[in-house]
């Protein structure tokens, strides 16, 4: 006879084992940085030491002359916390009452949900791999009175049904878990209660402000994401701590070849980095390929895995990703990334008390979570680089 034992052995047998390979297919970034640079850890938070210094005891003399003063090797503890990822289904009373007689139907009924969680997680840890940590999705445009409408500077990550917070730089939320109603243009209208919303507030997935995972934005830069630095370690107090950014002071400005030349003399002289591949927008990389036509340049691509083919430059794959932020290119070596995870690798059920389907209170229904606990990081920060203020094509 089916029950809720039997179910769970369901869900444990057919989606525990394809989890990690469909939620790691398709993401560019996750599928190049995450399989390789994966590291399993204990305990709250992470400790990387890393060599910030030289020994500067070293020196010419004359004969007879004293000798350079003794020195040593300079390191630095980064603590990187764990950031906590999760994903929800449930599941009616209803459905399960009808597994009983028939247990395909089950797996039918549920397919749809572990599948379409397992997509939703995976588009929502891209974004996060190209943010900076903090959860912003858009921002205010300008102050405005009390209404269930808000102008932002873009909708680009924003949906109909998405779960929001709108949350000012002192903390303070106009709205919180409202839900989007509809999107017009660059205004959203949720219904929550009609709150006036300052110029300084930002939109925010429900409960996620600051808990992402840290993402190219905060690590590829030369200022602190927040206010303890990126994986703890200031730039003030640390100057080597910083990627290199090569920007025209906000100002879009056209692609050259000598750009990226530059880019990629400045990485390795700033940081001994070996530059693995370029992350960019769709516009970037139409400029880039436009520019490629006007010098009369032969446009070289690289395969990967599954057919898929890019752009390169100096023999580097240009990689096009639509949660890029638009007018940049990250330069990244992707052998100093690596992925953190806690207690294990990849993707799980939440099963600790013996079941994965839980009663949901006051419902007839039962829900499944899935998570993972990780966190993106850097060994070397000044192995990156960021040209910024490049215009779109």
């Amino acid at each position: 006879m089916t029950n809720l034992t039997t179910l769970d052995a369901i869900l444990k047998t057919t989606y525990i084992g394809p989890l990690n390979e469909l939620v790691n297919n398709d993401i560019k970034l996750m599928k190049r940085v995450f399989q390789d640079n994966e590291a399993v850890v204990t305990g709250k938070n992470f400790t990387m030491p890393l060599h910030i210094g030289r020994n500067e005891g070293v020196g010419a003399r004359l004969e007879g002359g004293d000798l350079p003063t003794a020195g040593a090797q300079s390191y630095i503890d980064a603590i990187i916390p764990m950031k906590h990822l999760y994903g929800r289904i449930s599941v009616t009373g209803q459905t399960i009452r009808a597994a009983k007689n028939n247990e395909g139907a089950f797996v039918r009924a549920v397919d749809s949900e572990m599948k379409g969680i397992t997509r939703d997680l995976k588009a929502d840890i891209n974004r996060q791999l190209f943010g900076d940590g903090s959860g912003k999705l858009a921002k205010a445009t300008a102050n405005s009175s009390a209404s269930t409408t808000v102008t932002v500077d873009t909708t680009k990550n924003l949906r109909v049904g998405m779960v929001i917070d709108i949350i000012n730089n002192s903390g303070v939320a106009s709205v919180n878990g409202a839900v989007i109603t509809g999107i017009t243009g660059t205004t959203i209208t949720h219904n929550g209660t009609a709150a006036a919303v300052t110029a300084d507030s930002y939109i925010y997935r429900h409960g996620s402000k600051d808990n992402e995972l840290m993402g190219l934005k905060g690590i590829i830069s030369d200022v602190d994401p927040n206010a303890k630095g990126l994986q703890g370690i200031k730039v003030a107090e640390n100057p080597v701590w910083k990627a290199s950014v090569l920007g025209n002071n906000g100002t879009n400005r056209a692609l050259s070849l000598m750009l990226l030349r530059t880019m990629l003399d400045t990485i390795e002289t700033a940081g001994n980095g070996k530059v693995s591949a370029l992350y960019t927008s769709h516009g970037v990389r139409r400029a880039y390929e436009a520019l490629l036509q006007a010098e009369r340049q032969f446009v070289n691509v690289m395969k990967f895995d599954g057919g898929i083919e890019t752009l390169t430059y100096d023999g580097l794959p240009i990689i096009a990703d639509k949660d890029c932020d638009a007018n940049r290119i990250y330069f990244v070596d992707e052998d100093a990334m690596t992925v953190l995870n806690l207690g294990e690798n990849g993707f799980a059920w939440m099963d600790e008390d013996g079941a994965i389907l839980n009663r949901v209170d006051n419902k007839d229904a039962y829900s499944a979570t899935l998570f993972r606990y990780s966190e993106f990081a850097t060994k070397a920060r000044n192995a990156h680089g960021l040209l910024a203020d490049i215009t779109e094509a």
